[in-house]
């Protein structure tokens, strides 16, 4: 109870100087450039009150858990896949650690291409951007199988789905569940910007619109929300992970 109440303690006052330091910014810059926070939060209540950032705001959710839960499962069974099999690693690794450094970003053009300005675009930037952190993690946690757990497999005469079920896929959960962690943030972050170039509702797309608009302070108050809601989603992650990982302190 103690370590629950130093952490909020701890959030309030990183709150309360995130403020202080904004508002003193916004004094020495004009208000055109960086609204007040007292306006920006006006803005914000308005915002949800009226619900007119509902729309933009559950497109982007849907987005995120549709591309998220895609790069998930790929991800995941390509690790184990490559991992598991020298055979196909061989081949295949190479190519992904190939693809792996080049930004998400860099394929909107070619998803506006093949998807055309909507939902098939943002969900294929979601991919790209998730895959390879939940693909990378849960590769890592196969390979680091020490040979002693390899032995198992043949001193218990253990066929394949009883050596993944209970040595494999054991011991590469706290890896999977580390890199979907990343994944997803890298999946709130790739909808934004995928929504900003490519997609006509959105978070991302809100604005970019109210950025034409010159409407900063609804602009940074959409920020707030995105930020937010990608630090809610990290939190409710990391409590199914303490709840999976109940042996881990």
């Amino acid at each position: 109870m103690n370590k629950k109440l130093h952490t909020v303690k701890e959030v309030i006052i990183s709150i309360i100087i995130f403020i202080c330091a904004w508002y003193l910014l916004s004094i020495i810059l004009k208000s055109y450039f960086l609204p007040r926070p007292e306006i920006v939060l006006k803005t914000l209540v308005v915002l949800l009150v009226k619900g007119e950032i509902t729309i933009h705001l559950i497109a982007s959710l849907k987005r995120t858990l549709l591309g998220f839960t895609l790069a998930l499962l790929a991800g995941s069974l390509t690790a184990y896949m490559l991992g598991l099999s020298k055979s196909i690693g061989k081949y295949f690794h190479p190519m992904i650690e190939f693809i792996r450094p080049i930004p998400p970003l860099a394929w909107i053009p070619l998803a506006i291409v093949w998807f055309g300005i909507g939902n098939g675009s943002a969900i294929f930037v979601i991919f790209i951007a998730t895959f390879f952190p939940i693909f990378t993690s849960t590769y890592f946690g196969v390979k680091t199988i020490l040979n002693e757990h390899k032995r198992l497999k043949h001193h218990y005469q253990l066929n394949n789905i009883q050596y993944f079920t209970h040595i494999v896929f054991p011991h590469s959960l706290p890896y999977l569940l580390s890199g979907s962690k990343t994944g997803l943030g890298m999946s709130w972050m790739a909808v934004i910007a995928a929504e900003i170039i490519a997609a006509n509702t959105g978070l991302g797309y809100f604005i970019e619109i109210n950025r034409v608009l010159l409407n900063i302070e609804i602009v940074i108050a959409t920020m707030i929300i995105i930020g937010i809601i990608g630090y809610t989603m990290a939190l409710i992650l990391k409590y199914i992970e303490t709840k999976i990982l109940y042996w881990v302190d």
